[in-house]
């Protein structure tokens, strides 16, 4: 559409030519990165990275996702750790065995999608927990915002479908994936305008 624009400038309005470049440049560049992105989403999803599994600290993936996202404008982010006998501090070792750049993207995603769940007019609050279940550790992401419609819930997780204007909608997908894959599971609950928490279950490491 931009390069039929600029041709009919350039029967047109000659003398306009300099802006016109100078515009479509700009746009075709803005849609080449989207659709770069784009491509980039759905081979990622399509053809997951090689799983490199091994013995990591639940605690520290889920402190370093926190991290990245402490400087939010207008977001608070709070995670704590419900577990006996933890009370000096520290950070324990919660040993699961996984992939630990697949976990810090997937447990990323969950602070990001609840982060884009918050309107703009009010403050916006992350509370993330871990706490055990049996043989698990049971991780909960909650945020404050609208909650998921009644009628998107049941393809929350499909690729491809987002709420959002932005985005291919692979994120939720590609967790659910990384979660599975470790034999883990992820559910969600939702109210309209309280906010959603989702919760993910991922098995403890005994050696």
């Amino acid at each position: 559409l931009s390069i039929q624009h600029l041709e009919r400038a350039w029967n047109d309005h000659p003398e306009k030519m300099q802006e016109m470049i100078e515009k479509t440049a700009k746009t075709l560049i803005e849609q080449i990165d989207s659709l770069s992105n784009i491509a980039t989403e759905f081979a990622n999803f399509a053809q997951m990275p090689k799983v490199n599994n091994e013995v990591v600290n639940l605690a520290d993936i889920i402190e370093n996702s926190c991290n990245l996202y402490n400087e939010t404008e207008g977001i608070k982010i709070f995670h704590s750790i419900y577990l006996p006998d933890i009370n000096d501090g520290t950070t324990p070792n919660l040993a699961v065995f996984g992939d630990k750049e697949q976990m810090s993207r997937a447990f990323s995603n969950l602070i990001k999608n609840g982060i884009q769940a918050i309107p703009d007019d009010i403050k916006g609050i992350i509370n993330i927990t871990i706490s055990e279940e049996d043989t698990n550790y049971l991780v909960s992401v909650s945020d404050n915002g609208t909650g998921i419609p009644d009628d998107k819930i049941d393809k929350i997780f499909n690729p491809n479908f987002t709420t959002k204007t932005t985005g291919m909608g692979l994120g939720l997908a590609i967790v659910k994936n990384t979660i599975e894959g470790m034999g883990g599971s992820i559910r969600f609950e939702t109210a309209k305008d309280a906010g959603t928490t989702f919760f993910v279950k991922i098995h403890k490491f005994n050696s």
